[in-house]
């Protein structure tokens, strides 16, 4: 049986165990917030190749995981389709708006880029161009895809006057972009120009010449594709 001073003892000591176990609980660390920049990217996406022949379904969630935030996927069906995703273990926000898929050693592997209606584009060196489509604000089935473009295409000014006919081939020329041909008889200002590759970039049609120049088109509500900027001259795309 306990004396009263060992009863005493022990009484202070469950004392003095409440007296610091108290701070170290209070103290334990909050759940970090979510930034306001990854909510808003945090939703339902479509993987796709340039020209959506391949697609992958993927989710970009607000759980924190390792070095970004938890990315969802299909390993087995999206590996052999993208083999960049086997680098990939969670995603972060960029600058700008930008998506990161993240290594686990916090590499960015790919970075996405904001482009056109929910769309995101990433150019991997050496590789090709791929797509992110949101799908809370896109369809995949209405968005234009490469073969939309295939064949032939008609410049002309705002009141109708036709100036030129041009060919979009499949012929690739490189880094997903394709050879273009301008028929004969066109205007001086586009044989100049020189029409030589094409692509589809960011929901643009871009037509470049052997130079390096360019020409951004954007698609219309009507279905044509209309010069961005219209300055100096505007000029519109449409099928024949």
């Amino acid at each position: 049986m306990e004396t009263p001073d060992r009863m005493r003892t022990h009484l202070l000591v469950c004392i003095f165990a409440l007296a610091f176990a108290a701070p170290a609980i209070a103290q334990a660390p909050a759940t970090k917030p979510v930034p306001p920049e990854v909510r808003a990217l945090a939703a339902q996406y479509e993987l796709t190749n340039a020209d959506a022949t391949r697609k992958c379904p993927v989710t970009l969630e607000t759980k924190p995981a390792d070095s970004g935030f938890l990315l969802a996927f299909d390993r087995n069906v999206c590996g052999p389709l993208f083999g960049f995703l086997s680098e990939v273990a969670v995603w972060n926000a960029g600058v700008a708006g930008a998506i990161l898929l993240v290594a686990p050693d916090g590499r960015t592997v790919t970075e996405f880029t904001e482009g056109v209606g929910g769309v995101y584009e990433a150019i991997r060196e050496n590789d090709a161009v791929y797509f992110l489509a949101n799908l809370q604000f896109v369809d995949p089935a209405t968005r234009v895809q490469i073969s939309d473009l295939y064949g032939e295409w008609k410049l002309s000014r705002p009141d109708g006057t036709a100036i030129c006919r041009i060919t979009l081939t499949d012929e690739v020329a490189g880094n997903e972009q394709f050879t273009a041909r301008v028929q004969p008889k066109c205007d001086a200002a586009i044989t100049q120009f020189g029409p030589a590759i094409w692509q589809l970039e960011r929901g643009d049609v871009v037509l470049r010449s052997a130079t390096g120049e360019s020409l951004r088109f954007e698609r219309q509500e009507s279905g044509a594709w209309a010069k961005v900027p219209d300055k100096p001259r505007p000029l519109l795309m449409s099928r024949p």
